[in-house]
């Protein structure tokens, strides 16, 4: 009978707490946001707190349980935001290295926000059908803001390319796009991944699962933890560690990453999520612990707030619980890390009467709507790169002319590799590609894949390829050649600079058998990083290369914009490398060497010249620097510790309306010539847009305390006696700044004590979004 009254008695007690759920403090919206987590948390048993931590998803059921006895929901973790609602039916966003080529901060700003619009609008519908999962929450695995160090990396696309201060730059404003401008609710919330030293390889020569990232701490802390700080410091909520071990630990386990770096030295207060099975991995990939219980006990005591897995099998987080009982686990450590995890859904308005938040007002008409697909529009024209355009072919102002035209290779026409790796799931119907795109300019147009297999490339046609070229007396050839999502994607390095298999001989044979040298052959070109295009870049027959990336669903619109003139209007968009393109693969030392000497534009050996350098890119118009002063009342010193601020003209010489981007890069030669410095560094950007014939504008820029200091092991990051060159023009300079007459170059000195300016820096600093 006493087991009867007490199951009664705890009956009633859930009744009467459910009942009251409306009125606990953390309900209450006139109390500060700490109080109301502090008060949620008070009400969890450690075991409620452990599977909140281990369910942070990754498959579909992976969603945190219910409370049901304090009203509160499942919650999805796993949402993939990095150019639109990865997985769903969305706008179709270009991807993020061609984010990076329009070197247009605002850009990306604004697809951050049209992004964590189109979230919300799935997450309001799926709320209202009471659906959870995969792709139904808030919070967000972007922006990635890892280095593009080497071109065969698969997840090249899906970076910001090689500099840790453009990276930093476009973190900030990717984060802030996302999370949004309201006071008191977060749109989405930002997750900037991977953390850290995280740039290859994926599954060869070795696994990423298991590979052991060995770094110095001069390149650790100057080129892979920047950009980390810069998102941090724009407030982020979220840092993924990532698969690898670095100098032996692996990252989702590493103290000195997650507590020393991270949350001590960069002050980070958001939630630490780990990788796809990264945990896991620990145990049976890297072999640092015995058991998997060890690992989950590393994991959680060195940081990790959130465990990402594949299935529930691979969640150790839920051996926390055995631990818990046997007294390994703390009750403050639990609290700790759950923390910010209620914070970040107490600021996503899940805990407040729904009317009070405005984005619970999102209807699902925002997706693919007129002002989004115009931005995506918008976005794929300035991404577009120029790389050759001899006896200027572009612009075409005259389609007449071209009375028999051929879309030629496996590009053509494929919708669905021109969206590259982590893309909303293409819709046909807003799709247009570089044949469904232009073929209505011309009166007479043929089409041939070449590859009967598509951009793999196995199965080349050439004999049919070779008599169309040599019969056809085309007038025009756009060859369409890449690699797709299919050849370079997460978890699939690339073996070799070159065009996929077959496709290196279809430009071989383009060159060769095209029958009439009155042909104008444009070369477009697909893929995320530099291929082995040598052959095109050099020959006269192919007098235009046009590097697209992953433009997505605009490309064949993008490319009517960026390549005919509009009645009589010519404006040139186009963007710039946001990387070095190596002339060849054994330019470069292995993937997995990570001393960045001989990677990116920063270390380049000065002996090998790539075939374009990062910053590269051509326009219709030609541009010319003016005038270039400082504010310095002596303009030859400087004070360690003080910013220079810059000040320049430019002008657009003719002959169309048309975008610049303006770079400006330092070097910095110390008195002590053992110290390790880059050779050049960019320290600011600004895309300039449809500047008239003949305008001048005038430009600043700042160079940061920031900018000038060195990583001297031991101290930090240090302003030391040194020279500094500044160079401002639309290029990175030279060697030496040989040759740059089209560079305004200026200098000043310091020569005080040592200033010492922080152990963890960002470069992107005085960054104001929108």
């Amino acid at each position: 009978m006493s087991q009867y009254f007490q199951i009664i008695l705890l009956v009633l007690n859930y009744v009467l707490e459910y009942s009251q759920a409306d009125v606990y403090p953390f309900r209450n919206v006139s109390l500060d946001w700490r109080v109301r987590v502090d008060d949620l948390i008070s009400r969890l048993t450690p075991d409620e707190i452990i599977d909140q931590l281990a369910y942070g998803g990754g498959w579909n059921e992976g969603v945190t349980p219910a409370i049901i006895r304090l009203d509160i929901k499942p919650y999805s973790w796993t949402t993939e935001c990095l150019r639109g609602d990865v997985s769903e039916t969305s706008t179709g966003f270009l991807q993020a290295i061609n984010l990076a080529a329009t070197w247009n901060k605002n850009l990306l700003y604004a697809i951050a926000n049209a992004t964590a619009y189109e979230v919300h609008a799935h997450y309001n519908a799926y709320q209202k059908q009471g659906k959870y999962g995969v792709h139904r929450g808030l919070s967000c695995f972007s922006p990635v803001i890892n280095i593009m160090r080497h071109p065969l990396w698969g997840r090249n696309q899906e970076t910001y390319g090689e500099d840790p201060y453009m990276s930093g730059v476009y973190a900030s404003y990717y984060v802030r796009g996302l999370q949004g401008n309201n006071q008191r609710y977060l749109n989405t919330n930002g997750g900037c991944k991977h953390f850290d030293v995280h740039n290859g390889p994926e599954n060869y020569p070795t696994s990423r699962f298991s590979f052991n990232s060995i770094v110095s701490e001069y390149d650790w802390r100057s080129t892979f933890l920047p950009q980390f700080k810069a998102c941090i410091d724009a407030g982020v909520y979220s840092v993924m560690c990532s698969y690898n071990s670095i100098n032996g630990i692996p990252a989702c386990a590493n103290e000195k990453l997650l507590t020393n770096i991270l949350r001590d030295k960069m002050n980070f207060v958001g939630y630490v999520v780990s990788d796809d099975n990264a945990l896991i991995n620990i145990f049976d990939e890297h072999n640092y612990t015995q058991t998997i219980a060890d690992a989950a006990l590393l994991a959680l005591n060195n940081g990790v707030n959130l465990e990402l897995a594949c299935s529930r099998d691979d969640t150790i987080f839920l051996t926390l619980h055995d631990s818990y009982k046997s007294g390994k686990i703390e009750n403050k450590t639990l609290t700790d890390r759950i923390q910010p995890l209620i914070y970040t859904r107490m600021r996503l308005g899940e805990f407040d009467p729904m009317e009070m938040n405005s984005y619970n007002q999102i209807s699902m008409n925002i997706i693919q709507s007129d002002e989004h697909r115009k931005l995506a529009l918008t976005a794929a024209i300035q991404s577009f790169v120029l790389l050759k355009n001899d006896r200027n072919v572009l612009p075409i102002t005259d389609v007449k002319k071209f009375k028999r035209v051929l879309f030629l290779g496996p590009m053509s026409n494929n919708p669905i590799q021109q969206f590259g790796d982590y893309s909303p799931v293409p819709d046909i119907y807003y799709t247009t590609t570089p044949l469904s795109g232009l073929q209505d300019l011309f009166r007479s147009v043929s089409w041939e894949d070449a590859c009967t297999d598509g951009n793999i490339c196995l199965n080349y046609n050439q004999s049919r390829t070779i008599n169309l070229l040599s019969k056809g007396r085309y007038d025009l050839i756009f060859l369409s050649l890449g690699t797709g999502q299919i050849i370079e994607s997460e978890g699939n390095d690339r073996l070799t600079m070159n065009l996929p298999n077959y496709q290196q001989q279809l430009l071989s044979d383009t060159i060769t058998y095209t029958s009439s040298c009155d042909t104008t052959i444009i070369l477009l070109l697909f893929s995320a990083a530099p291929l082995q295009i040598q052959l095109a870049q050099y020959s006269k027959n192919i007098p235009s290369i046009i590097q697209l990336g992953f433009p997505a669903q605009e490309t064949g619109l993008a490319l009517k914009t960026a390549l005919f003139s509009n009645g009589n209007k010519v404006s040139s968009k186009f963007g710039r490398l946001p990387y070095t393109w190596p002339a060849k693969i054994e330019d470069l030392s292995s993937i997995t060497n990570y001393d960045m000497y001989g990677f990116t534009y920063r270390y380049y050996r000065n002996s090998i010249q790539p075939l374009y350098s990062f910053g590269h890119g051509l326009s219709y118009s030609t541009f010319s620097f003016y005038d270039l002063t400082t504010n310095l009342t002596d303009s030859t010193k400087v004070k360690a510790g003080s910013s220079v601020e810059i000040y320049f003209r430019l002008m657009n010489n003719g002959p169309y309306l048309s975008d610049e981007i303006v770079q400006v890069y330092i070097s910095i030669f110390p008195q002590n010539t053992t110290l390790n410095t880059s050779r050049f560094q960019l320290v600011s950007f600004e895309r300039i847009t449809d500047v008239p014939v003949k305008v001048q504008v005038f430009m600043s820029a700042i160079i940061t305390k920031e900018h000038m200091a060195v990583y001297i092991d031991n101290k930090g990051f240090v302003i030391v006696p040194c020279l500094i060159k500044i160079y401002v023009g639309n290029h990175l300079p030279t060697r030496n700044s040989i040759n740059d007459d089209d560079l305004l170059v200026t200098q000043f000195t310091i020569d005080d004590n040592e200033y010492p300016v922080g152990e963890y820096i960002s470069y992107a600093t005085n960054i104001s979004p929108p």
